[in-house]
């Protein structure tokens, strides 16, 4: 086991060679290319995205598919060879969470989702090729506006 410094729970163990190697950046975070995948305590489906270079680098990410049934990752065959992504690979994908002072207001980036290649720990910010995705899309939805989007996605069907 390894011990790092997390921004949530202090000093913890991780599994050694547990890091994921983003050898595409995080917009704006640049400098850090090693993360851990941490579950958040009491909040299933949430994960914090830990840098194992600063504690105080974290991101709370979640996969969208939770709150938005019809999200689908596209994203560029460069994106794909640069995570070295082959046939029979297992590819996560996650999108970071903002979480304002109203925790109902959170939103989700789906326009420059995380993905990872399970099996060689290669992680990116891409960039989706989802015309319609942004990178503030609400969580949640008051009723009339969740049952206005089911009926829209209905007839479009």
């Amino acid at each position: 086991m390894e011990r790092i410094a997390t921004k949530a729970y202090g000093e913890i163990e991780v599994p050694e060679n547990s890091a994921i190697q983003f050898v595409g950046p995080i917009l704006g975070f640049e400098e850090f290319q090693y993360y851990y995948l941490l579950e958040v305590r009491d909040l299933p489906g949430f994960y914090w995205l830990q840098s194992k270079q600063d504690a105080n680098v974290a991101f709370i990410v979640i996969d969208p598919r939770t709150f938005m049934k019809d999200y689908e990752l596209v994203i560029d065959k460069i994106d794909m060879d640069i995570l070295e992504i082959g046939a029979g690979d297992e590819v996560l994908d996650y999108v970071i969470v903002n979480i304002p002072e109203d925790p109902a207001k959170m939103t989700m980036n789906i326009l420059g989702p995380i993905v990872i290649n399970a099996a060689k720990r290669l992680g990116i910010q891409g960039i989706s090729n989802k015309n319609d995705y942004d990178t503030k899309r609400p969580i949640f939805h008051s009723d009339g506006e969740e049952a206005k989007a089911e009926k829209e996605a209905a007839a479009g069907q």
